[in-house]
């Protein structure tokens, strides 16, 4: 009955099972099921349910009034309901084909309790002067003032301060150097090397598993780019030429505001191929993460925001990422506040309509490919991997935005990917004592990073719409941390 539910869902109909407990009843009834919601302070319907003045406390005596407590000691109660309440569950089922995740959702409860007629539930709102019309028109229409057109009056001013930070030198910008030379190597060999007769390399900017980026400087044009060139030792394997060349494709599928431009791609006179994008100046999300207590949540919400509007245009363009992480993530000193936020590097991007013998070619079984301290865990184990690991990646991004650290730090990277296999993510307070985000962020952070992907939102746009949700149903600190 309840396959369909969200994890959200799910926790409305146990703390329904909690609240008949708690009055001897035998059966979970709507009755229950409407302090349910109301004992959930987070979800939807509780919120509009407070807005009217509707409480816990008021709708349970309430229900004591109506139905009174029961006579006997329940000690061993299992979900068993009553025939509205399982009407309500199968009407809620029914509507629930609007839900981006295709999930029975809090709300759509809330709306099927408003519907089922002559239930409980609709007595005690009756009893507590609510119009059911009226309570049916706020839920359908709760949140969607925080629409396309609108959201970016509501965050808009957080971005503005935060690039204005960036822009006037405030926080560092990111380094023209390779985070990690390697000593033994010396001078980088490229640096003052023309490509194509026409780029100047003038700093290496960033290292990878694949190859290393340069800045440089157009001969013609006096612009600068960057390009990305495959390691030398790479270059002479057929199959590692192919995987560079796939990263080209896909990114050059890639045409959003919020995602790094690749709009060239050839071989230089080595046989190494290379990848054009353009320069993108700024300060690297890892770099904020250092100063994170001096950013207001709101900021950090329109960041994840941009983030989930260009991986869904990736996703929707059959490209996965598979290397989220702050390092990937620039904020630009560009005058477009409103899509400064730049993911960058797709040098594993995976084509999801590639076929399946050329994806055999490429990747062998159980080949292993990432980041260990932001991979999911189907991603540790070598499994194929869908838009689900992305959204995972995210979810330890905004864990790490918000504490400071990542959910998963072994002692050497065999244990970290195991944790992400096997362990339970700390709670915020767990990680950082100071921690004072709201608690409904937190949660969706958790969902995210669920080890099972059908746990997890099912789509980028599902965790936008649980993002935006939390502008109208929470008023969260000014700061992440309050440190002392």
């Amino acid at each position: 009955m309840l396959d369909n539910f969200s994890d959200a869902a799910i926790k409305i109909v146990q703390l329904a099972f909690q609240e008949t407990r708690k009055l001897n009843h035998e059966v979970i009834g709507t009755e229950h099921l409407l302090l349910g919601l109301l004992s959930d302070e987070t979800c939807k319907p509780a919120i509009v349910l407070k807005s009217l003045g509707i409480t816990r406390t008021k709708a349970k005596q309430e229900v004591l009034r109506i139905m009174t407590a029961g006579t006997k000691e329940v000690n061993d109660l299992e979900y068993t309901f009553t025939p509205r309440a399982k009407a309500v569950f199968k009407l809620a089922d029914k509507n629930r084909e609007h839900n981006i995740d295709d999930l029975v959702e809090p709300e759509d409860i809330m709306m099927a309790l408003l519907t089922v007629p002559r239930c409980t539930a609709q007595k005690v709102l009756h009893a507590l002067d609510i119009e059911v019309a009226t309570l049916l028109t706020r839920i359908s229409n709760y949140g969607s003032q925080y629409t396309e057109s609108n959201l970016a009056s509501v965050t808009l001013d957080q971005l503005e301060g935060l690039h204005e930070r960036i822009r006037s030198g405030e926080l560092p910008a990111s380094s023209d150097e390779c985070p990690e030379p390697d000593p033994a190597a010396g001078r980088d060999p490229m640096i003052g090397y023309i490509i194509d007769r026409k780029y100047e390399v003038v700093s290496a900017i960033g290292c990878g598993g694949m190859g290393v980026v340069y800045k440089v400087r157009h001969l013609i044009l006096g612009r600068y780019f960057a390009i990305k060139v495959i390691h030398p030792y790479l270059a002479a394997d057929v199959r590692n030429r192919r995987r560079f060349q796939r990263e080209a494709q896909a990114a050059s599928r890639l045409t959003h505001q919020n995602l790094a431009t690749v709009f060239d791609w050839d071989i230089m006179e080595d046989g190494r191929p290379y990848l054009v994008m353009y320069y993108i100046e700024g300060v690297k999300l890892s770099e904020l993460i250092k100063v994170r207590a001096t950013v207001e949540v709101l900021t950090w919400l329109s960041i994840f925001l941009q983030m989930c509007d260009a991986l869904t245009h990736a996703h929707e363009n059959g490209v996965l990422h598979r290397d989220l992480k702050p390092g990937n993530v620039i904020l630009s000193t560009s005058d477009d506040t409103k899509h400064f936020v730049k993911i960058v590097d797709f040098g594993i991007a995976k084509i999801l309509s590639q076929s399946p013998t050329d994806a055999k070619e490429l990747t062998k079984t159980g080949e292993v490919f990432g980041s260990p301290y932001y991979m999911s865990p189907e991603q540790c184990m070598g499994q194929t991997l869908d838009v689900r690991s992305d959204i995972y990646q995210l979810g330890v991004v905004m864990y790490e935005c918000f504490t400071g650290l990542c959910p998963f730090y072994g002692g050497s990277l065999y244990d970290t990917m195991t944790m992400h296999v096997k362990n339970r993510p700390p709670s915020f307070k767990e990680t950082d004592h100071f921690n004072n985000s709201a608690p409904d962020l937190e949660a969706i952070v958790m969902r995210c990073l669920s080890k099972l992907p059908e746990q997890r939102y099912q789509s980028m746009r599902s965790l936008r719409r649980a993002l935006i949700l939390t502008l109208g149903t929470s008023h969260p600190p000014s700061h992440v941390n309050q440190l002392t």
